[in-house]
């Protein structure tokens, strides 16, 4: 004995238009649950006398990192797994920072000079 029941194409349809509307609804909670639980982290972990400055992998769990404590005072630690170590207290001097870099040497100034001097290259090659 046959026992399915009969269904029409418009059931169908407005079942799988829910199912889609449903799924939507869902992706949508998380895109703005994520969201939001990353702006509250970025504000409760932003602290205006710790900043890290640079910092290089040097292993498994293994990290260098150069820290700005206050205003002008530049340290090393070494991250590991379980442990922080202050390996050195650094003079600003001593650091090449990002914005140093930015004021100093564009990248489109070096672009220019590495330009300049493929091209007097192939000038001094071609003449030969």
């Amino acid at each position: 004995m046959y026992l399915a029941s009969s269904t029409s194409a418009l059931d169908n349809f407005i079942q799988m238009l829910v199912v889609f509307v449903m799924f939507v609804v869902v992706v949508a909670l998380c895109y703005f649950t994520t969201h939001f639980i990353a702006n509250y982290q970025k504000h409760t972990m932003s602290n205006k006398n710790f900043e890290i400055i640079d910092s290089m992998r040097i292993g498994n769990n293994k990290f260098l990192a150069v820290v700005k404590v206050g205003r002008d005072s530049y340290y090393c630690i070494a991250m590991g797994k379980d442990e922080i170590t202050l390996l050195g207290k650094i003079d600003r001097d001593d650091l090449i920072l990002q914005e140093d870099m930015e004021s100093k040497d564009s990248l489109g100034n070096r672009f220019d000079t590495y330009l300049q001097n493929f091209i007097a290259n192939k000038k001094s090659k071609g003449k030969s």
